[in-house]
């Protein structure tokens, strides 16, 4: 969804605006200005300011008195939690999760495809003392993570150049690299990123299906001592029975997390 308010005749702009204004919030987070924010959605700031005061009185945003810039607010906890209890695809798919921890005692994580980035949309965490810290709402560069990598697992290298075209001008990688090692999560059902973004963080994830795309991916991290050869097979077959089971809910239900 675009951050910029759309000018189409049958949106109702006072609503779209306070959609672009959480939205903004949501992609820094590091907060944003008055300022900041007014030109991020591309409206002024005497009309968003009313919105943000109302926002306000209600926690869902913030605002930093040093710095005077705007987060999101605890507010909004209240509601993400309402549709976690609610919607039947995300409680089952917790349902799913849960079952995968119970099989290996590691953490297990669920996160669909923001542009060049995986976005975590679920967590369940497990017992060891010795875990993970992560939130969902965090984004990861897809390229590096096994969720991104079974994201990514069906499209073409020519998807990739356009999906990582501003990526591979700031932060170079091996793209061809890159694709030959997703056509072998395709072949193999599972993704590894072994330390890629935490030396001693190994992750294991496989794609999720629905109407012949990857819809979201699931994924479970654990620290490299504990990734142990029997540890990594009771995970990968934790992992792909816990897909296979979350499609299933999917064809029947005719319901994605991915539009």
């Amino acid at each position: 969804m675009p951050t910029n308010i759309s000018t189409s005749s049958d949106v109702h702009m006072p609503t779209m605006r306070v959609i672009a204004l959480l939205k903004a919030l949501s992609e820094s987070p590091q907060g944003l200005t008055l300022t900041q924010l007014a030109r991020t959605i591309g409206s002024s700031k005497g009309t968003i300011f009313p919105i943000l005061d109302t926002l306000l009185r209600y926690e869902f945003v913030r605002r930093d008195p040093r710095s005077n810039q705007y987060e999101l607010g605890r507010g909004l906890y209240m509601f993400s939690e309402a549709f976690r209890s609610q919607d039947p695809l995300m409680s089952k798919a917790q349902s799913c999760m849960r079952d995968v921890v119970d099989a290996c005692n590691e953490i297990c994580q669920l996160g669909v495809l923001s542009g060049p980035e995986v976005l975590y949309i679920a967590k369940v965490n497990c017992k060891e003392p010795i875990q993970i810290i992560s939130r969902v709402g965090s984004r990861m560069p897809a390229n590096r993570t096994a969720l991104g990598k079974a994201l990514l697992s069906q499209w073409s290298l020519e998807d990739l150049h356009r999906l990582f075209q501003e990526k591979l001008v700031s932060s170079p990688f091996d793209l061809d690299a890159f694709y030959r090692e997703l056509q072998q999560v395709r072949e193999k059902g599972i993704a590894m990123d072994i330390g890629e973004i935490i030396a001693d963080l190994h992750c294991l994830s496989v794609p999720v299906h629905f109407e012949g795309r990857v819809d979201c991916a699931m994924s479970v991290s654990l620290p490299s001592f504990r990734d142990t050869p029997e540890k990594r097979a009771i995970v990968s077959l934790a992992l792909k029975n816990a897909a296979a089971k979350l499609e299933g809910f999917m064809r029947e239900s005719q319901e994605c997390f991915s539009s």
